[in-house]
């Protein structure tokens, strides 16, 4: 994006924003596909490349799994869903885009005013989601540096501390390039992807744009996996959020195992999931962990 551009986006109002961020929650049911893509191979891999680590799950022999949230758009459910897992004592990995995080701070909602401080307060920790939530397959190092990562890091230590440094960096759509992983090295900082997708994003997405008639039940969308597309509805309008949380306890059932990193977005779907997620782990003798810790247990 020309400098221009980045001018423009830097002067959006809230409900510019917001209409921005609706866009990117959308986009993020591009995310498997995209880091298939990308894990795939895009060119020659350079030396520095080569030296990236790229972690997408935990080898250990504790039973210690990760609870990571994305994006952030929404202060009413970032701050909802950090808040009940302090009350629940677990500790979450939290991966903020840029924009969110400066939004908060030149504009926050009455309430949410320092909610980044706050949340750091409460011992939850940051990873870095680049700034602008833009597929980053064709930036080049420099692009990466002056567009995504600089902005990212200035807007969070203005947050965080002048001495903040996230614990990784998880690129949009877990799309992973040659120059991302340069960029990986450079500053220090693993890549981090996830291990379990929970699926909030998708499901609210395609419950929302889907004719109620046309909606699948959650039984049929597990059932037919093989010949989904992304336009198959998968639930009704009076349930949707309902139906949501159904999903995102299908994936923890289906994908969870020990070592696991676990991606979910602030949506309500993944707010109202907590008690149920809250009674699986116990069931399942696995301890949620922030990913600093879960690193040391490998």
């Amino acid at each position: 994006m020309p400098n221009s551009d980045m001018h423009s986006l830097s002067n959006i109002s809230r409900r510019q924003f917001m209409r921005l961020g609706a866009g990117i929650v959308a986009g993020s049911i591009l995310g498997s596909e995209l880091t298939t893509l990308a894990n795939s191979g895009l060119g020659e891999q350079s030396s520095t490349a080569s030296q990236a680590r790229v972690i997408r799950h935990v080898r250990t022999n504790e039973r210690k799994v990760c609870l990571s949230f994305d994006d952030m758009w929404s202060e009413y459910y970032s701050w909802k869903i950090c808040r009940e897992y302090h009350r629940l004592n677990i500790r979450l990995t939290l991966f903020p885009v840029g924009f969110a995080v400066r939004n908060n701070l030149v504009r926050p909602l009455s309430g949410y005013q320092n909610m980044y401080a706050r949340m750091r307060d409460m011992g939850h920790e940051f990873g870095c989601h680049l700034h602008t939530h833009r597929d980053i397959r064709d930036f080049s190092l420099q692009q990466l540096i002056d567009e995504e990562m600089e902005p990212s890091l200035e807007v969070m230590r203005r947050a965080l501390g002048s001495n903040f440094k996230p614990i990784g960096i998880r690129p949009p759509y877990g799309v992973v390039t040659d120059a991302l992983k340069e960029l990986a090295v450079r500053y220090g900082i693993p890549l981090v992807l996830w291990g379990l997708d929970s699926q909030d994003a998708i499901c609210v997405w395609r419950c929302k744009r889907e004719d109620a008639d046309g909606c699948l039940t959650t039984d049929e969308y597990h059932a037919d996996t093989q010949s989904r597309t992304l336009h198959d509805p998968i639930c009704i309008k009076s349930s949707c959020v309902n139906r949501c949380v159904n999903v995102i306890m299908n994936s923890y059932e289906t994908y969870m195992r020990p070592g696991t990193i676990i991606l979910h977005h602030t949506l309500e779907s993944s707010y109202l999931a907590i008690d149920r997620i809250k009674a699986f782990l116990d069931d399942w003798n696995l301890q949620p962990v922030r990913l600093s810790e879960l690193l040391t247990s490998g």
